[in-house]
Order: structure tokens, then sequence, then C-alpha cells
């Protein structure tokens, strides 16, 4: 029987009161854990005050938050608002002069019965309108994930794939270190059939000139690097809590700052919608944020066992990650590691039950 849209709107409200609420903790420690990683790579940079430039260097990170507007039919404007809760961290390595390949993760803040967020890879060119400031457009795919109730009242994690554009101005701020910027910038998210969204953000980036450094394998076997991670899954639907779980990897890595990985992930056990854990492989992409700073982006297939579809049987579903790596400054030696990541993982089958799980991560190299 269909529901009222009265009821749907109750519905909705209350299953958003309380998991944004958990979500939003969630995300701020993982954000919290990648500044600190990457502000102590800042700190390493060469300090100037008469640094007067943002010309690109080798690699790029940058954090905003801000608020917008999401295009929802059928609600009022106040109820389009993205509640001050969007953001967009991202890191990048230059192609050429002008020309950067970013990976991002954003957040499309909280509008009425939607909490859209996703992963986009654009192509971004940089040119200088002045000696101390900077454009940024880039554009590239867009993979997003919307949970939402439908006009039954069902709620879904919807996926889509669609298109994210950028366009930022960037100046110095010369009393914290070569390269350090504001970042001031504007996201526009165009999914077919769903609601257009366009964010204001603000916050800070810097450009790494020691980016081209890339940490060195010490050994050349199958497996070179070892991840084991501590993880905190949550459920993306209303009610469930969070559950701990752990994950194993091995990985090659190779020197072209790619690897590829095959490792057991356990999402910590009955979340209330799944009992779920598999074997996950991802190909990875590694971007040299400075000497002892990496950022890294993965994506691939999760062969996964879950006793709320089926008690022995696996099914095939999806991950992407995206984290940094930290090399500390008082070793001699690049063998150890500490990582910080947060993985989507992404379910087609039954109510299409999603996860994030944060991960923090100790990992040794071969």
């Amino acid at each position: 029987m269909t529901i009222s849209t009265a009821a749907v709107a109750i519905n909705s409200t209350a299953l958003f009161s309380t998991w944004q609420r958990a979500q939003l903790v969630k995300y701020l420690q993982v954000l919290a854990l990648i500044v600190a990683l990457v502000s102590t790579g800042v700190v390493a940079q060469d300090k100037s005050s008469t640094y007067q430039s943002v010309e690109p260097r080798n690699s790029y990170f940058a954090l905003t938050m801000g608020s917008g507007i999401t295009n929802v039919e059928g609600v009022d404007k106040e109820d389009k608002k993205q509640n001050h809760r969007s953001f967009d961290v991202r890191f990048g390595q230059y192609l050429k002069d002008n020309v950067r390949l970013d990976f991002v993760h954003a957040n499309e803040g909280h509008p009425y019965n939607h909490h859209r967020d996703g992963f986009s890879t654009q192509l971004v060119y940089t040119p200088m309108l002045t000696k101390t400031a900077r454009l940024e457009l880039g554009s590239g795919p867009y993979f997003s994930f919307d949970t939402t109730r439908n006009a039954e009242g069902v709620e879904l994690n919807e996926k889509r794939l669609g298109m994210m554009s950028t366009v930022a101005l960037v100046y110095p701020i010369n009393y914290i270190g070569t390269g350090a910027h504001l970042r001031g910038q504007w996201n526009n998210y165009l999914i077919p059939d769903r609601p257009t969204s366009n964010s204001f953000l603000v916050g800070f980036g810097i450009d790494i000139d020691n980016g081209s450094n890339q940490v060195k394998q010490d050994g050349n076997g199958f497996i070179n690097e070892v991840w084991v991670s501590l993880a905190n899954t949550k459920i993306n639907h209303g009610g469930p809590e969070t559950t701990v779980g752990y994950s194993v990897e091995g990985a090659h890595r190779f020197s072209n700052n790619y690897a590829v990985s095959l490792g057991w992930l356990d999402e910590g056990g009955d979340s209330g919608w799944t009992e779920r854990r598999g074997i996950t492989a991802q190909v990875w992409r590694f971007i040299p944020l400075g000497n002892h700073l990496e950022g890294r982006f993965g994506a691939g297939p999760y062969f996964a066992q879950d006793k709320y579809e089926h008690a022995s049987a696996f099914d095939t579903k999806g991950v992407v990650t995206i984290g940094v790596n930290y090399y500390p400054h008082w070793r001699n030696t690049q063998t150890w590691f500490v990582g910080g990541s947060l993985t989507r993982v992404i379910d087609k089958k039954g109510y299409e039950n999603d996860a994030d799980i944060a991960r923090l991560t100790i990992g040794y190299r071969f």
C-alpha cells in the first residue's frame, strides 16, 4: 500500500536526525586524521614569509568545507539546503605544468531526504591569473551514493554515475609555508534523472615541491607490502550501530606508483542489516605528498559472504578506498608506516546495504 507523502517526510526526518549525526562524527574523525597527517608534511616544507606565488609544483592536497543547494523537487527552499555539511578532500599529481589529475571524495551535505556523496577523478586545468593567484577548472566522472527514501517510503542505497565539475580560486598564505594557500571553490554535481547539486566551499591546499619523491621498494617479491587495519563499519541505513572489524591485505607495489592488493575484510559481525566478510582485491594509484606522506586511491571487487543474504554463498560486491599513508620522521628506514582511509562497500543485492568503513592501518614493507 502506498504511504502518504506526509508519512515519508516523517520517516525521512527521523532517519536522518540520528543517522546524519553518526555519519558526520565518523567523517570528521577520518578527515581530522587526514588533515593531521598532511599538516605534518606541510611543516616539513621550507617556510618563507616572502613567498608570494601559487605556481604549480609536483603534487597537491586540499581540504574544503561549506554548504550549498540541492535541487530536490517538491520541497521548500529551506529543505534544499545542505546544512553546512558539505566537504571535498582531494589529492592529485601534475601531468604537466598546468594540468593535474585529482582524486576526490566529496560529500554534498544533507538536504531533505538525501545523503549523497561519492568519488571522482578530475582532470584539472590550473592557469595563473596573476603572480599570486591561480584559477582551477576541473571536471570528471562522479560515482555517487545516495541514501534516500522513495515515494513508497522504502529506504534505498542508490548508486549513479554522473559528472562533477569544479571552479576554484587559490591564493597563498605567506606565513604558513611554501606552497600553502587558501582555496575557495564551487562544485557542481550533475546526476542524470536525479537532483542537481551545487556546493560552495572554502579551505586550504598545498602544492608540494618534493612530491616527485616516491618511497622506494626494498623487495621485489610477489608480496612486498602487508597492511593490517582496525575497521569501524557503518551500514548506510538508519538504525544499526557501528561495528568494529579488521582487515589484512598483501600487496605488490610497482615502481610507477601503482599497486595491486589481495586481502580479507571482516566488517565486524552482526550490524542489524548485515553480517558480512570476504575477500577484497583492489588496484591502487599512489600520489607522493612529500618525503613522508602519500595519498592512495583504490577500487576493485569484494567477494563477500553475508549471513543475512545466504549462510554459505559468496556474492560479488565492490569497494572504493581513499586514504593517506604516513612514514614516521623518527625512523631511518621506510619499512613501517601508518595510514588512515575510508572505504565504501558497494552492494547491489537485497536492500543494497552499502557501508562506510573507516580504517586505521599499520603497514610493513619488505
